[in-house]
């Protein structure tokens, strides 16, 4: 069958985006077809149960096909959605996130999708690989690197600097040296920080680097560089130095302002973060005697941003620069009703969810862990609201609490537009009964 060319007609999308055809009992996954159109399709690849083809030729298009705007946007692995309408985008994120909570057996009700007001040039946080004297990103499914001078999701400042952070290394041939660029730009105030991720701290003419970038770009607050000689895929190292500034930046929002250390999470697009956290504390009700806890706290920006409707706010957090982020960010917002801990909250939590009424839980991507789960159970806590960036562990941690908590609706959040990836947050409720 391999090199075959097959007439098929696309009738679903899955989960990475790929369309989903039919033929004869065998399921076809074609890259970049869209759900509704035809075409000719090659198999490039044969197995068990299904194939995957590409398309030869397109018969009949979808009216929601686009040119897309980025001249590598069929080689870079970055946006899986870039040759697709932005509003249809949502469209089939939204039936995606349909069929992911069908087929956990949960009868869920997924609302529309909080579409993005401007889809482009949204993320403030870049991460730019080196290798080969090449700069850009990761081809998908592969190690070769596809070069750009315009990235159309990240801000514009952020290309900007990158782009001179570029031409000044090869200026100083010294890109050998160098394994990632990282650049964060707080939208709130302007601020950025450098990130130089490199082999061995002895680089050729770094001063000269950071002299250059920062007198061409004063917005820069911060130059870190970070040593990672490990042989892996894992982008930051232990090490650090500070090459310039400060070793943070300060963003802010809805009158809070926060420092963003570099190795600290804070949400890539800032305008969708506000909807988000505004969507989490409506669900949550909070009011002046409640006690909440927050789970993953990172720096702080939900807990922070809920304490001033709060009686009291609790954040927990795995990564000790972000837990001393945060302490600093209550105090430099004169905010005395939140507390911040560091603590695994992939463990038995109990002691933290005592006397709580409201929790909320902004885990990564593996969801929450039995532990937590758990330690909601046993806690009889009434309200939980779950910020999920992967509505398949959503899925499955639902299907573990259901017995315990009521939950109807999904709330999807489009953080992440031109790709596959969508934000949900779940409110659950405590079901009467299960009370203790």
């Amino acid at each position: 069958m391999k090199n075959d060319i097959l007439e098929l007609e696309c009738i679903d999308i899955t989960v990475d985006g790929q369309g989903v055809c039919r033929k004869d009992g065998l399921v076809v996954f074609v890259k970049e077809m869209i759900p509704g159109e035809k075409g000719l399709v090659k198999i490039i690849a044969e197995k068990k149960n299904c194939a995957y083809g590409i398309i030869d030729e397109l018969t009949l298009s979808s009216p929601y096909r686009i040119k897309p705007d980025c001249p590598i946007a069929y080689k870079c692995g970055g946006c899986d959605y870039r040759y697709i309408a932005y509003d249809h985008q949502l469209v089939l994120k939204k039936r995606v996130l349909e069929a992911t909570f069908r087929n956990m057996g949960l009868d869920v009700h997924v609302n529309d999708i909080i579409k993005c007001d401007d889809p482009y040039h949204y993320r403030n946080k870049v991460q730019v690989p080196v290798r080969d004297h090449k700069f850009g990103f990761y081809r998908k499914f592969s190690n070769d690197i596809v070069e750009f001078d315009t990235c159309y999701t990240e801000t514009e400042l952020a290309n900007n600097i990158f782009n001179d952070v570029k031409k000044i290394i090869r200026q100083l041939r010294t890109d050998s040296y160098f394994r990632h660029i990282l650049i964060k730009h707080a939208q709130g105030t302007g601020e950025v920080m450098l990130g130089l991720i490199v082999r061995d701290f002895k680089v050729p003419d770094i001063d000269k680097l950071v002299e250059t970038i920062t007198d061409t770009h004063d917005c820069i607050k911060s130059v870190i560089l970070n040593k990672n000689d490990r042989e892996d895929n894992v982008i930051l190292g232990e090490e650090e130095k500070v090459l310039y500034g400060r070793n943070y930046i300060i963003d802010e929002f809805e009158g809070l302002r926060f420092r963003i250390a570099f190795k600290s999470f804070y949400q890539v697009n800032y305008q969708q973060m506000i909807k988000l956290y505004k969507l989490a504390r409506d669900l949550a009700k909070p009011d002046k005697d409640t006690r909440l806890l927050d789970l993953y706290s990172g720096i702080g920006t939900i807990s922070l941003f809920m304490a001033g409707y709060c009686r009291e706010v609790t954040g927990v957090e795995i990564v000790k620069e972000a837990v001393d982020n945060a302490i600093e960010n209550a105090r430099m917002n004169s905010i005395d009703n939140a507390k911040f801990y560091l603590d695994d909250a992939r463990a038995d939590l109990s002691k933290y969810l005592i006397d709580k009424d409201v929790v909320i839980v902004d885990p990564p991507r593996k969801g929450l862990s039995e532990k937590l789960i758990n330690s909601l159970i046993k806690s009889g806590i009434n309200r939980v609201v779950y910020i999920s960036c992967n509505p398949a562990t959503l899925a499955r941690d639902l299907v573990l609490l259901k017995d315990d908590y009521d939950f109807s609706e999904i709330h999807p959040v489009d953080m992440f537009p031109f790709t596959t990836h969508v934000e949900c947050v779940a409110l659950l409720k405590r079901i009467e009964q299960k009370v203790k």
